[in-house]
């Protein structure tokens, strides 16, 4: 079978439609999530820092929260006035790879509020006041690679524990 030149020229600008069709629709392969807005506004509320999975530049201000829709890759709430009840709104990100939570007043009912984060790698929970009750549950991040305690009450069978379910763990005391 023999194709003429237009049939060809024909078919590829209709390829080359509908891949730009496909890439405008998808948004070129940017992450978002639905949260992500809500979890921004209220980090910042509390004084904190975000990071977008697409940049390296941080949300500090609501002026810089991107428009459109984008996913959040890092969560900084260091030293922040949080309230327990209100850290749902810190769920249900697939995008978050490392949460700082370091000299907050988090406690064990406020950690077992953040779930749903599948990608969490980093949990920064030093100078908290987390128990070896909620911390050994962290097993419910498969993918945490990395664990700060210092400054916490956490014993060292705790540590012992994650450590042998968490493979490639490592928790800093």
């Amino acid at each position: 079978m023999t194709w003429s030149r237009q049939t060809v020229s024909t078919r590829f600008i209709w390829g080359l439609s509908l891949a730009l069709t496909i890439v405008l629709i998808t948004g070129c392969g940017k992450k978002r999530d639905a949260n992500s807005q809500a979890a921004t506004e209220y980090v910042l509320e509390l004084g904190g820092k975000v990071l977008s999975a697409e940049s390296d530049l941080p949300i500090d201000t609501t002026a810089k929260i991107p428009e459109g829709g984008f996913a959040v890759r890092e969560i900084d709430l260091t030293d922040a006035k949080i309230k327990n009840n209100d850290l749902h709104k810190l769920s249900d990100l697939p995008y978050l790879e490392t949460l700082n939570l370091h000299g907050t007043m988090l406690t064990d009912k406020g950690l077992q509020k953040i779930e749903d984060l599948p990608r969490l790698q980093s949990l920064e929970l030093s100078y908290t006041r987390v128990t070896d009750a909620e911390v050994s549950k962290l097993t419910r991040f498969p993918k945490l690679r990395k664990i700060f305690l210092y400054g916490t009450v956490i014993k060292p069978q705790t540590i012992e524990d994650l450590k042998s379910n968490l493979k490639g763990v490592t928790i800093y005391k």
